[in-house]
């Protein structure tokens, strides 16, 4: 870590909050390099970049290989849809990466929902002190991954609705519909999609004939998908048939 970096992470602990301009100002350098370092430290899990600055990175949920699979991909493809469906009121968020790195870019913005609904614990986490009001579920604790699921969480989303889901998935065909790979946690996400307006999937191309365990939508079910370029234009043509909005990126 360069002098720099280590300048920013004693001024964060020293205050509790990092101001961009005022940090700019001290370290003689432009906002644009303060952005940059601040990016690599929060990718080292040293700090949280908020509006204007960045704060020290709070207790976490997430596990520890949870970072090492936020690849710049799926922070590409969380930008994009963020720009596609914020502002809005009320939102469910997902399980899996990609909905981590949605929640983890959306929490940087100022446009945030107002209420947020998740059963996972790192989504919850990556929101933690930003201006949104956050409900996690109760349920059962996965074993695999940081996620509640189970009767109890699927009894209490009947108590809430939302205008967007946004979902990840283990496996797609875009003849049939999207997979995961476990089962309480398929019939959690039918639950979500019950209590939406519309429904969001983000994931990588990769996702697509990959057949996992369970389907939890069909296509009629999805209104948008936010996926990469390597998405094939015969499955983005069977997509768009059945309605649904395909919008692809790259890093």
């Amino acid at each position: 870590m360069d002098l720099r970096k280590k300048t920013i992470i004693d001024m964060i602990q020293r205050t509790g909050r990092l101001e961009l301009h005022a940090a700019a100002r001290e370290l003689g350098v432009s906002e644009m390099t303060v952005r940059r370092d601040l990016r690599a430290l929060e990718r080292e899990k040293l700090l949280v970049q908020i509006r204007g600055g960045a704060i020290p990175l709070p207790a976490s949920y997430e596990p520890e290989n949870a970072f090492s699979e936020l690849n710049d991909l799926k922070f590409a493809l969380a930008e994009a849809l963020c720009r596609r469906i914020l502002p809005c009121e009320t939102m469910f968020i997902g399980t899996g990466t990609t909905c981590l790195a949605f929640a983890r870019i959306m929490a940087r913005r100022s446009l945030l929902p107002a209420t947020i609904i998740t059963n996972s614990l790192s989504v919850a986490s990556a929101l933690f002190q930003r201006r949104c009001k956050v409900i996690l579920l109760g349920g059962e604790l996965r074993s695999k991954s940081m996620d509640l699921v189970g009767p109890a969480a699927e009894r209490t989303l009947e108590e809430y609705h939302v205008e967007w889901l946004i979902s990840g998935c283990d496996g797609a065909f875009a003849d049939y519909g999207f997979y995961t790979s476990d089962v309480s946690l398929s019939n959690l996400e039918k639950k979500t999609i019950s209590i939406a307006d519309r429904s969001a999937i983000i994931t990588e191309s990769g996702k697509f004939g990959r057949r996992s365990l369970t389907r939890f939508a069909s296509l009629e079910e999805i209104d948008l998908l936010v996926t990469d370029t390597g998405l094939t234009a015969e499955d983005e043509c069977k997509l768009r048939s059945h309605g649904i909005e395909v919008m692809k990126t790259g890093c």
